[in-house]
C-alpha cells in the first residue's frame, strides 16, 4: 500500500511512488499494517515540520487515489503528516483542492504566523483555524481546476471568494 510522506507533495498534490528517495514508498499489506491504513479517499495532507527557509510555514497537498498509477484500497500518511478528513472518510475533489488552496494562501500563512512562533505545524494548530465554509472551499475548489496556480493565483482564488466585493467597487 502507499506510504505517503512529505518528499511526495509536489505542486499542490500528491506525487507518488518518488524514486531515489531514501525512504520506502509503499507498506506492505498484512495484519499488522492494517490499523495504520486510511481508507482510500480524497485528503489534503499538510506537512508537521517546514523549515523557517520556506516561503509558507503550512504547505498542503491533495492526495487524490486517481492520480496513483494503480487504484489502491487503503492508503499510509507517514507520522510527519497531518491529513484532514470528514468524519474519517475523504473529502470531495472541490473542497479539498479548495481547502488546500485556502491553506497555501498568503492569507492562512499571515494568520498562522501570528499565533505560531516554531516551525512544527500541530493538529491543535490546524484545528484552532478559523476556515471558510464548505460552500466556499467547494467554490475555491472549483476554481483551482486540474493543477494549482502559482502563489499569486492561489492568492487570488481564496481572495476572490472570501472577498465580497470587488476591489474597485470598495472605494
Amino acid at each position: 500500500m502507499p506510504l505517503i510522506y512529505p518528499a511526495h507533495f509536489e505542486a499542490g498534490f500528491v506525487s507518488w511512488p518518488r524514486s531515489g528517495g531514501r525512504k520506502p514508498n509503499a507498506l506492505e499489506d498484512r495484519t499488522e499494517t492494517r490499523p495504520l491504513m486510511v481508507e482510500k479517499g480524497t485528503y489534503v495532507l499538510t506537512k508537521r515540520f517546514t523549515s523557517k527557509e520556506e516561503r509558507r510555514r503550512i504547505v498542503a497537498a491533495v492526495y487524490e487515489p486517481r492520480r496513483l498509477p494503480k487504484d489502491v484500497d487503503h492508503v499510509g500518511f507517514e507520522n510527519h503528516v497531518n491529513y484532514f478528513h470528514m468524519n474519517g472518510v475523504g473529502l470531495s475533489p472541490a473542497i479539498a483542492k479548495g481547502l488546500a488552496a485556502f491553506l497555501n494562501s498568503s492569507l492562512a500563512d499571515r494568520y498562522f504566523r501570528q499565533f505560531n512562533g516554531h516551525t512544527q505545524v500541530n493538529a491543535s494548530d490546524l484545528r484552532s483555524f478559523r476556515y471558510p465554509s464548505l460552500i466556499q472551499l467547494g467554490a475555491m475548489g472549483r476554481r483551482v481546476g486540474a493543477a494549482f496556480p502559482d502563489q499569486e493565483g492561489v492568492d487570488g482564488i481564496v481572495e476572490g471568494v472570501l472577498s465580497p466585493l470587488p476591489k474597485d467597487s470598495a472605494r
